[in-house]
């Protein structure tokens, strides 16, 4: 499975793939494919793309998502009724 293929198949929105394809050529001289994975590991569980905002993959290359950063989960409705229920 070659470098494409390998992040297509980790990446959750399946949309444009000829697009992202060229897009991916272009990334790929600006960094590796393990960090590009390791990104995606993080933003898949993020509160973001859990509640389906999720960039197409082009512009996910195209804005070099890859070096965004996490961000602490905020205090969903849920949790905070976790929360109140254990302090009140």
């Amino acid at each position: 499975m070659n470098e494409f293929d390998q992040f297509w198949a980790a990446y959750p929105r399946k949309t444009g793939k000829g697009a992202a394809r060229t897009s991916f050529a272009k990334a790929i001289k600006k960094t590796t494919l393990a960090k590009m994975l390791r990104t995606l590991a993080w933003q898949r569980e993020s509160e973001q793309w859990l509640s389906g905002f999720i960039p197409h993959p082009t512009t996910w290359l195209n804005q070099e998502r890859w070096d965004d950063e996490p961000t602490p989960p905020s205090l969903k409705s849920k949790n905070a009724r976790s929360l109140k229920a254990l302090f009140g």
